[in-house]
């Protein structure tokens, strides 16, 4: 039987998966919940922090975890992703990295999406910030998160809904 990458043949003769080692770390055992959560990423104890070339890929994970999510999924099901994921990481790049990438107006998209509430804000912060936490820590993984409720709540206000929580102070640099 011929062995995969990263199984091994046991005494039977069938294939078992090797995982891998995780070197334990200083951090609480996970709890049942944030285990059915999938929240691993504090399984991993060298989490780097978020870079501008990290953006394509974390924004496309975002997306398709938005793409999941009943209530998000009807206000992006007509658009093309591969061809509006390079605006959206030229924004993000502009506004995290100050690159300059992108010129436009972020706004203006969402004067067409009709019945937006608090809720969807919310679950869109809730989202990237999830995404975010999987993948990355520090000080540019705060800003972000930072940029993104403060984005949702200023949104919000233009559009005349009442955002559901405060702006939360800017976390410090």
């Amino acid at each position: 039987m011929a062995s995969h990458r990263g199984d091994s043949v046991n005494m039977t003769g069938t294939r078992a998966r090797q995982l891998p080692i995780i070197p334990l770390s200083d951090a609480p055992p996970l709890s049942a919940g944030e285990l059915a959560s999938g929240d691993a990423g504090r399984l991993t104890t060298n989490r780097l922090d978020l870079q501008d070339n990290d953006l394509s890929d974390v924004l496309v994970s975002f997306y398709a975890a938005v793409a999941d999510d009943p209530l998000l999924a009807p206000y992006f099901a007509s658009l093309d992703m591969s061809t509006h994921m390079p605006r959206i990481v030229a924004f993000w790049s502009t506004i995290l990295f100050h690159t300059g990438r992108y010129s436009g107006n972020a706004f203006r998209p969402h004067l067409s999406m009709p019945g937006l509430t608090a809720e969807h804000f919310a679950s869109w912060v809730a989202t990237l910030e999830h995404t975010l936490d999987a993948r990355f820590a520090g000080e540019n993984v705060e800003r972000m998160k930072d940029l993104a409720q403060r984005i949702a709540h200023s949104m919000q206000l233009r559009l005349g809904v009442m955002p559901s929580t405060a702006l939360r102070p800017k976390t410090p640099a």
